[in-house]
């Protein structure tokens, strides 16, 4: 872990960090490949092993969406209503504050009893600052807090933004998300509730027509946020929170401690570190948010570089102590183990490749009969269709609803998930083989990102 994260607005590769991933895929394809030289039983019982994680996998995705198909109606808040902080770290986010800031002010809650905290890093090199200090003119709630340092990436920023919030609730929100007005009445009803600790509603994408990338991520993310997080929740498994869309009561940071600054993701850290105290954390897909997510590949790369090696970390702090901790149930013990580890196995799955292409070469590659391999094959290659498309079908009747020229690229999903297996590869080298220094790099904004591309293509 590093102390002191430096929080980055790009991300450069050297020769050497290329090498060492070139290297390092050579060694593991050959470590995986070479004893059937010597052993031809060798490749069925390695395709055995891969197959069998993948279906199970695939089937927990059915499961949790079999569980999250049906949403009960919303408690409402009783009793005298508490005070509520909003916090928002924002650096270089000129391009979206204006549309963050007016969905705060526009929030179905009494306006006496909110604050936003505007958290802005001073080494901002747009309007951000002009910006919320416009804004706060306006409206007092709006405190705009100003940060001398860029070290320790959101974390950071949301632990100092802390010292200045008021409220028994605090909300934590990315500045590009716009928030639905109803969504802060709801999640103070679930705070009411003594054993829940954290209260998430679900991100929605703003910019999914923007191009076919963004079409993909939207559905993934939709699947992710309607089916996978929201039915671990009911299925009484491992549910989390994201950095940019969560609420808690204000003890919660008195018993547990502040984020921590020194990983990529503290919000996965918190959620484990709220189940082991006993603590819920509740999703209600209900209430809503929309956020922007990456336009193009180099982005989406960086951005899941820092989820995914995150997560790595998550499972060295907390895999093998969570399942020794007794407040917890073991059903949820075991899954907040499994959904730890299927991140840091999930780079291990390029092995399918060479093993695929081994079966057409006419190798046995499963210990399956081959009508029975047959059969898995399909259900595990048409589970992230038939679950994109379940969610896709189920928001139809949602606020916003998706565009039915979404379903046009569907069949993208797979080679798109085996993109995402590329990132998973290139993050366990970096954490586990090559332990190689890592920073926080902010996701840029779809016109700084448009601006970015702009400038690195035009001619010198």
């Amino acid at each position: 872990m590093h102390d002191d994260m430096e929080l980055k607005s790009t991300e450069r590769s050297t020769n050497r960090y290329l090498g060492n991933h070139l290297l390092s895929t050579m060694v593991y394809l050959f470590v995986v490949l070479t004893p059937g030289l010597m052993y031809p039983r060798y490749y069925a019982l390695v395709g055995t092993i891969v197959f069998v994680l993948i279906v199970f996998f695939s089937a927990r995705c059915y499961l949790q969406a079999f569980f999250a198909v049906r949403m009960p109606p919303l408690d409402e808040p009783s009793g005298e209503l508490p005070r509520v902080s909003l916090i928002v770290p924002s650096y270089n986010e000129e391009t979206v504050l204006e549309r963050s800031l007016s969905s705060m002010l526009a929030l179905d809650y009494p306006a006496d009893k909110l604050e936003f905290i505007y958290v802005y890093e001073s080494l901002s090199a747009d309007r951000t600052e002009e910006i919320i200090h416009e804004f706060a003119r306006r409206d007092p709630r709006i405190k705009p807090v100003r940060r001398i340092t860029c070290k320790g990436g959101k974390a950071a920023a949301t632990n100092y933004g802390l010292r200045f919030a008021t409220g028994e609730i605090i909300a934590i929100f990315d500045a590009d998300h716009a928030l639905d007005s109803g969504l802060v009445w709801y999640a103070v009803a679930q705070l009411q509730h003594r054993s829940v600790g954290c209260v998430r509603g679900r991100c929605r994408t703003v910019n999914r027509t923007l191009n076919l990338l963004t079409r993909l991520i939207a559905l993934e993310r939709d699947a992710v946020e309607r089916f996978y997080i929201y039915g671990a929740w009911r299925m009484g498994g491992f549910s989390t929170f994201t950095g940019g869309h969560a609420f808690f009561r204000r003890e919660i940071f008195d018993e547990l401690g502040l984020f921590r600054e020194d990983i990529l993701t503290e919000d996965i850290d918190f959620s484990v570190k709220l189940h082991a105290a006993g603590y819920e954390v509740v999703v209600l897909p209900q209430i809503q948010s929309w956020e922007e997510v990456p336009i193009s590949l180099k982005t989406l790369m960086h951005q899941r570089k820092r989820w995914t090696r995150g997560w790595m970390q998550i499972w060295r702090l907390h895999a093998i102590p969570i399942l020794r901790e007794k407040r917890v149930s073991l059903f949820k013990r075991v899954d907040i183990f499994l959904s730890l580890t299927s991140t840091v196995a999930s780079g291990l799955v390029l092995a399918v490749l060479p093993l695929a292409c081994l079966r057409l070469l006419g190798w046995a590659t499963s210990c399956f009969g081959e009508p029975t391999a047959f059969g898995l094959w399909v259900f595990v290659s048409t589970t992230p269709a038939i679950t994109t498309v379940w969610a896709w079908l189920l928001d139809r009747r949602e606020k916003g609803p998706p565009p039915v020229s979404d379903l046009l690229v569907v069949p993208l999903l797979i080679p798109y998930i085996f993109f995402l297996f590329g990132v998973s590869w290139i993050c366990f080298a970096d954490e586990f083989l090559w332990q190689w220094p890592f920073a926080y790099v902010k996701t840029p904004r779809a016109k700084d990102a448009l601006r970015l591309d702009m400038l690195q293509g035009s001619p010198s």
